[in-house]
């Protein structure tokens, strides 16, 4: 067996990891905007009804996306960082109260 060299190998690592990250960024950009139900074909995948699903296309089981892409779905997932700190500090509370009341009872 031919013995691998190291500057070949990191070489075609580095092309690997930057044919990557571009297919990486597009993917992010294009997630932030597009329905993550909507496939290559712009038919439906959701088991859900939506106010952008229409008909099948002739000879086609599946609903066509009639989305514009223009949606932005981050605030869907995106949360506020200062509320979980106030719920953990309440649960933490409540924890110390309930262990008081055991300590005295």
């Amino acid at each position: 067996m031919k013995k691998i060299e190291r500057e070949a190998y990191q070489k075609s690592l580095d092309r690997i990891s930057q044919l990557f990250a571009s297919m990486v960024t597009h993917a992010d950009q294009q997630s932030q905007t597009r329905c993550p139900y909507k496939d290559r074909f712009d038919e439906c995948t959701a088991k859900f009804r939506c106010r952008f699903q229409r008909k099948p296309r002739e000879s086609r089981e599946r609903f066509f996306c009639a989305s514009d892409d223009q949606l932005d779905y981050r605030s869907a997932w995106e949360s506020e960082p200062d509320l979980e700190v106030k719920v953990k500090a309440k649960i933490r509370a409540q924890k110390a109260d309930a262990q008081k009341r055991r300590g005295s009872g």
